[in-house]
């Protein structure tokens, strides 16, 4: 477990300056911030490096000369830093975002948090953090409107899209290209590399079918099962996803607390006592519970001794698909020669070797599901 994040700027003139470091306490001297500055010094360019310096095992990211900032994690010894990569490198874009007036300062504890848990994160909590990204999320959005776009193009856009100054184009796409939505490839004759779309993501609301099961079995014969019931069927009568929903869904799964107050609610309904039973484990109990509510996820109804019960009203589904849609995009592109032939046939290897992956990743989830059957 990681033991606390610093951030801290390098001036020649007076060397390195602490910014902020979270939590308070932790002691961190200026030789090893040195070592740190001088380690980065040899990637002109920023980025992300993982470090032993001593006895300190560190996940470090440097900003780049135009902005000397670097931000440190500090973690023990028998941990791994590059699996933190993607959460520290949205992190720094988040600190040098929010930079002017110090903004960044009221954001360090919940971004040290998601720091922190980033390697345990289920993929519908990784998908969740990228799509709640807003640079993310357009990158995903323009792929999905043309297929692809070569890395100059897509930085120069993102600049103007974003007003963003920081951007990393290269650590946001690497991580794309780990929750496997783009490839990335050199195509002849072009400038630059070229980024191509491989899945999309698809998030939506859906009924709570275990708890739904669970709660028709006395539907009869209890009131507040036959209320549930009712809530649900009448929420999803009039149900529509949006843009707008989307980016809420997202943000509750992105949320660590909220997502460990949902997955409780998955498996069953619970009062506020089973609730409190996650009191230890999240950081913000009622603030999670606030969050879900808020966005209409729970309902809460009292049983005849006016107890409130906790049921899950619509889960929320979030996973990649293969996109079906692009191969027809691709042969209108062909077809009205709107880009190099060169540029459709790789983006159509990639999709071939995406879809060849999902073939026999159904096959082997298939074969595991008649074993334990």
């Amino acid at each position: 477990m990681p033991r606390g994040m610093i951030v801290f700027a390098f001036d020649a003139r007076v060397g390195t300056e602490i910014k902020t470091k979270f939590p308070k306490d932790l002691d961190i001297s200026g030789d090893i911030l040195m070592r740190i500055y001088s380690t980065h010094s040899f990637e002109e360019s920023g980025g992300f490096l993982s470090m032993i310096i001593g006895s300190l095992n560190i996940a470090s990211y440097y900003t780049g000369p135009e902005t000397n900032h670097y931000v440190s994690l500090i973690l023990s010894m028998d941990e791994d830093p590059d699996t933190y990569e993607d959460a520290m490198t949205d992190a720094a874009r988040e600190i040098m975002t929010n930079l002017a007036n110090d903004r960044y300062l009221d954001m360090l504890p919940s971004m040290y948090t998601r720091i922190k848990l980033y390697p345990t994160f289920e993929e519908e909590q990784k998908l969740a953090v990228a799509y709640a990204d807003m640079t993310k999320r357009i990158i995903l959005d323009r792929l999905v409107e043309d297929g692809s776009a070569t890395k100059t193009d897509l930085l120069a856009w993102l600049k103007e899209k974003t007003g963003q100054e920081f951007i990393d184009v290269d650590s946001i796409l690497n991580s794309l290209v780990k929750l496997g939505l783009v490839k990335i490839s050199s195509v002849k004759g072009l400038p630059s590399e070229s980024v191509f779309l491989t899945s999309d993501v698809f998030i939506t609301r859906a009924p709570p079918l275990a708890i739904v099961k669970k709660t028709q079995q006395d539907e009869s014969s209890n009131p507040m099962s036959r209320d549930y019931i009712a809530g649900v069927k009448s929420y999803f009568k009039n149900y529509k996803p949006t843009p707008e929903d989307e980016k809420i869904l997202s943000e509750i799964m992105a949320d660590s607390d909220s997502y460990k107050v949902l997955n409780l609610l998955r498996l069953s309904v619970v009062n506020r006592k089973g609730l409190e039973k996650l009191s230890k484990q999240v950081d913000d109990l009622d603030g999670a519970l606030k969050k879900i509510w808020s966005a209409g996820l729970i309902q809460v109804i009292k049983d005849k001794q006016g107890e409130e019960f906790y049921h899950l009203k619509t889960d929320i589904r979030i996973e990649k698909f293969y996109p079906e849609y692009i191969v027809n995009r691709i042969r209108k592109a062909y077809e009205q020669k709107t880009m190099a032939n060169t540029v459709l046939v790789e983006h159509l290897k990639h999709l071939r070797d995406t879809f060849i992956d999902l073939k026999g990743l159904e096959k082997l989830k298939k074969k595991e599901k008649k074993e334990e059957d």
